[in-house]
């Protein structure tokens, strides 16, 4: 009976073993499942901060470029309107993108210790680069290559830094400046195949309202049937689309029989050959032209007959001072009249003035 007992006893204890291990072993193999997820899950993060680094590294190389070519060489390197203009975007715009993706730490020391240019600062920037452009007539695609001129070299511009441009500019209702640069993003990102940075469709889009509101109706039509053409359901584009064909055929209808025929639907390879125009706003345009033209103004092109009549001359104006040690004043223009004085002040007392207008 005991033996019967024993047997019984073992046959318990065998089943309760299996039994364990056959448990174990099913949720072992459901804890795989999870290793297999977790290791998906590390996969994605190290992607992401992978990328997360391969953006920071390509912001410090930029900005040790940057550093490169401007320390001890500042007043010439930021005597470029591009370098300037670049250097605002760098710790406006691009380290803002940037800073998100540093430690907490980092950007903490840096917004505490440091100082940093505004937003305001880096539309200005770019506003006065626009202005530059106007003012001495520069082409837009000379600015975008870094040829401004042979002693102004900067590096080629980005579709998406041509692209921000036109953006100011856009969002300022500077539609002058917009087409210009909205244009160059466009070719710019023709040559770029691997650009991810900036949308051709937003470029477009901008591009078709700025050349609207310049009055070239079917060259917006077409520049929007290219959108349509990458992108069909885009809604805004086929709404603007029926808005350009109704702006033409009232057009035809307005300009009566003997009215050329309009294209209402102008085929891609007629891009180029729309005549487009783009004539800056006309606010304070005498005045403008006027200082425009002064800054244009190179004694070498004046007419000899002109130059002829201008003098350098000793003034004092009678004033005690000056009678003894008479101001050197050089005509540089007689209309308007534009005069420089030599000999001010000292190099020296230069320098302290420069010192002291320093930001500290």
């Amino acid at each position: 009976m005991f033996l019967i007992y024993f047997a019984y006893f073992l046959l318990i204890k065998s089943i309760y073993v299996h039994s364990e291990l056959f448990t174990s072993t099913t949720h072992l193999t459901h804890l795989l499942n999870t290793e297999i997820e977790l290791s998906k899950q590390l996969e994605t993060y190290l992607k992401k901060e992978y990328e997360r680094l391969d953006q920071v590294e390509k912001f410090l190389n930029v900005i040790k470029d940057e550093i490169r070519q401007a320390q001890g060489n500042g007043d010439y390197y930021f005597g470029n309107p591009v370098n300037a203009y670049l250097f605002i975007k760098h710790l406006t715009v691009d380290w803002y993108t940037v800073e998100e993706t540093v430690s907490v730490e980092i950007s903490k020391t840096m917004g505490d210790n440091w100082l940093f240019p505004s937003f305001e600062d880096y539309t200005g920037s770019a506003v006065g680069l626009m202005r530059l452009q106007d003012t001495y007539k520069l082409n837009t695609s000379d600015i975008a290559n870094g040829e401004i001129s042979s002693n102004f070299k900067s590096r080629k511009l980005s579709a998406l830094e041509c692209y921000d441009l036109g953006r100011i500019a856009y969002t300022s209702g500077d539609f002058y400046h917009t087409l210009m640069w909205m244009q160059e993003a466009l070719d710019h990102l023709n040559t770029e195949p691997n650009n991810t940075a900036v949308n051709k469709i937003n470029i477009l889009d901008h591009l078709a309202y700025a050349t609207s509101q310049q009055g070239n109706v079917e060259h917006a039509l077409a520049v929007t049937e290219q959108i349509l053409s990458i992108d069909p359901d885009h809604v805004r584009a086929r709404n603007n689309k029926d808005h350009y064909e109704e702006l033409i055929r009232n057009k035809r209808l307005t300009a009566g029989d003997d009215a050329p025929t309009l294209d209402l639907f102008p085929a891609m390879d007629k891009l180029d050959k729309i005549d487009i125009k783009n004539q800056r706003p006309q606010d304070y345009l005498e005045e403008r032209e006027r200082y425009e033209q002064l800054c244009r103004q190179n004694e070498s092109k004046l007419d000899p007959k002109r130059a002829a009549k201008l003098f350098c001359r000793y003034r004092h104006n009678n004033h005690p001072y000056l009678l003894l040690r008479p101001a050197k004043e050089e005509q540089l223009l007689d209309q308007p009249a534009l005069y420089l004085f030599h000999d001010i002040i000292s190099d020296k007392d230069i320098e302290e003035v420069k010192r002291l207008a320093s930001p500290r």
